[in-house]
């Protein structure tokens, strides 16, 4: 599509990252993170992506593009300090995306799509674990705890 992807991701992750198309992937663990988004980003960044829940617009908002847009799906009770100035000066917008709030002609329109991408090898899964409908509570404690790397299913 033409875009050029930035990301961060846990170091054990950055191959799968670039595997997956990302021309940069940084170590979100990084103390000098922020400066080699810059460095990745000299023009600036047109979209932030946060599924973090940790929104630190202080150290994203310099590195916006003019007219960028910051999609927040994630942190239900974070309250982070928000620069108003460094924000309007950008023309920044920023994005919640619940996708509990999307109707159900959305969810089905972008199953048809992620269903044929899959089937034509363009968008790849990492399966962390699979459990039986029987062992959703296992599959709950897995997420909770973080012990598993891709997704979890669950099927009956």
């Amino acid at each position: 599509m033409g875009a050029r992807v930035v990301t961060s991701a846990s170091a054990a992750d950055g191959e799968w990252c670039r595997s997956l198309g990302a021309d940069v992937t940084l170590d979100y663990r990084d103390p000098e993170l922020a400066g080699k988004v810059a460095a990745a980003a000299p023009d600036g960044v047109d979209v932030w992506w946060d599924s973090s829940g940790r929104h630190d617009f202080e150290t994203t908002a310099p590195l916006l593009r003019l007219g960028a847009r910051v999609i927040l799906m994630a942190g239900m009770s974070a309250a982070p300090l928000l620069p108003v100035g460094a924000l309007y000066t950008r023309d920044a917008k920023l994005l919640g995306f619940a996708i509990s709030n999307a109707a159900v002609t959305d969810l089905a329109k972008a199953a048809r799509v992620i269903n044929s991408l899959l089937a034509r090898g363009r968008l790849a899964a990492r399966i962390g674990a699979t459990f039986h409908l029987t062992e959703a509570a296992r599959a709950h404690e897995a997420l909770e705890s973080g012990s598993v790397r891709g997704r979890v299913l669950v099927l009956p």
